[in-house]
């Protein structure tokens, strides 16, 4: 959400209250509402990308804490490991996650900051 809000900050604050409208019906008046909505959905889906890496992480913890449950000592032995080995898994990949939301809102943030 403060991507979306700084990147229309910027852009009122560069080009003006008119000038930032007028951006929306370039180059045809025609694609306003095409490009209204891509303006939401370039963030909405960083922000599913961050919840479904997040969500599969959990879910595949919250599976491998029952197998390891399941057969009691023989299948804790195994699943211990192999817990830790995917919680710093998960950390690796939310980092690169993190990476990519930074390097995706600057882009986003860069082209509200051009003329077309």
């Amino acid at each position: 959400m403060i991507s979306l809000l700084i990147s229309h900050y910027y852009s009122v604050k560069k080009f003006g209250f008119g000038g930032y409208v007028s951006n929306y019906v370039k180059p045809v008046g025609f694609l306003l509402p095409i490009n209204i909505l891509e303006e939401f959905t370039n963030f909405l889906t960083l922000s599913l990308r961050l919840y479904g890496n997040i969500f599969a992480g959990e879910v595949l913890l919250a599976l491998i804490g029952t197998v390891a449950k399941s057969f009691g000592v023989v299948s804790l032995v195994i699943a211990l490991p192999l817990e830790m080995i995917w919680q710093g898994f998960s950390v690796f990949i939310g980092a690169i996650q993190a990476y990519v939301f930074t390097t995706l809102s600057m882009v986003y943030i860069s082209r509200k900051l051009e003329k077309e």
